[in-house]
């Protein structure tokens, strides 16, 4: 039944996934933040809610601008289900703003395949990720997939390899300035640290661990099932199976080195783990399986809650 409902994406159902979105951060806000009822509090909590819509809705149009699924509603369905298993990413002020910088470019990265202002989108791409590595120094990483989003489109030259790198020094040239001039370099240098953490005693509380465990079973299943499907698939299709298994490890890399070891650094794997769900999903012949995970999710979603 709900694998049916959400094989859609038509405008109703994406106002009621975000409907439960704002269950899920409503619950989230009211059981595990100390609540101030004061109007700072207030203005902060409603101006990230806003803020998760925009991004969703970012997601949204990402995800039916390039085609990264079929026409369906399983990647947000699934994005929004991960945010509120791990709601702590809804806490982190600079890991939300990191990924939503993020989803600028990748954005960009994912249109390269159109071939049209490829320099332009490869300066924006860097231009946002460093942006976003100025928040989260992790986020530099994502420059790695822009340069497999050059070698997958066939992209490659010397200007092209360049761009991407001018683009990611221009927002890290500018925010050094700006400390040197008030001779608070020691600031910038703090937040370009790569803090590294392999300690990961913290994912054994169970509110980590059964969401965690679902997801990871899943994924690999998705991967095992979808790389038989990458040779068969058409070249388009291949090329964007392939750069978003790119982007789920350059992810999953980031998740594992993090210092921070609290939930919130997931969010890094929640947009490409919500793709590669989706396209797994949407190639299941049998409506129990689908219908079978899609309700996992949700009710695991629910579960973490009360742990």
């Amino acid at each position: 039944m709900i694998a049916n409902f959400f094989n859609k994406t038509k405008p109703v159902i994406i106002v009621n996934l975000l409907f439960l979105f704002a269950v899920f951060y409503m619950a989230a806000i009211f059981l595990f933040k100390p609540f101030d009822f004061s109007i700072a509090a207030l203005g902060l909590n409603l101006a990230m809610f806003i803020g998760f819509i925009f991004m969703l809705l970012l997601i949204n149009f990402i995800l039916r601008k390039n085609n990264l699924t079929e026409d369906n509603s399983y990647a947000l369905y699934l994005i929004i289900v991960l945010i509120g298993s791990f709601y702590e990413t809804m806490f982190t002020t600079s890991l939300f703003f990191s990924n939503l910088l993020l989803l600028f470019a990748f954005r960009k990265i994912y249109s390269l395949k159109s071939g049209f202002n490829t320099k332009s989108k490869l300066f924006d791409a860097g231009f946002w990720i460093g942006i976003s590595a100025i928040l989260c120094v992790w986020s530099i990483f994502f420059l790695i997939l822009v340069y497999i989003s050059l070698f997958i489109y066939n992209k490659v030259n010397l200007k092209n390899l360049t761009i991407p790198i001018i683009g990611l020094l221009f927002p890290i040239i500018g925010f050094f300035t700006y400390h040197f001039y008030f001779d608070s370099t020691d600031l910038l240098y703090n937040k370009l640290i790569f803090n590294f953490s392999l300690d990961f005693s913290n994912y054994n509380q169970l509110k980590y661990l059964i969401p965690l465990s679902l997801l990871i079973a899943v994924l690999l299943w998705s991967i095992v099932f979808l790389l038989p499907k990458i040779v068969q698939a058409s070249t388009t299709i291949k090329s964007a199976l392939q750069l978003i298994i790119g982007h789920f490890i350059i992810s999953v890399i980031i998740v594992v080195f993090s210092a921070q070891k609290n939930g919130s650094e997931l969010f890094f794997l929640i947009f490409p783990s919500g793709i590669l769900l989706a396209n797994f999903i949407q190639k299941i012949l049998s409506k129990t399986i689908k219908n079978l995970i899609l309700y996992l999710f949700l009710i695991v979603s629910v579960v973490v809650y009360f742990l």
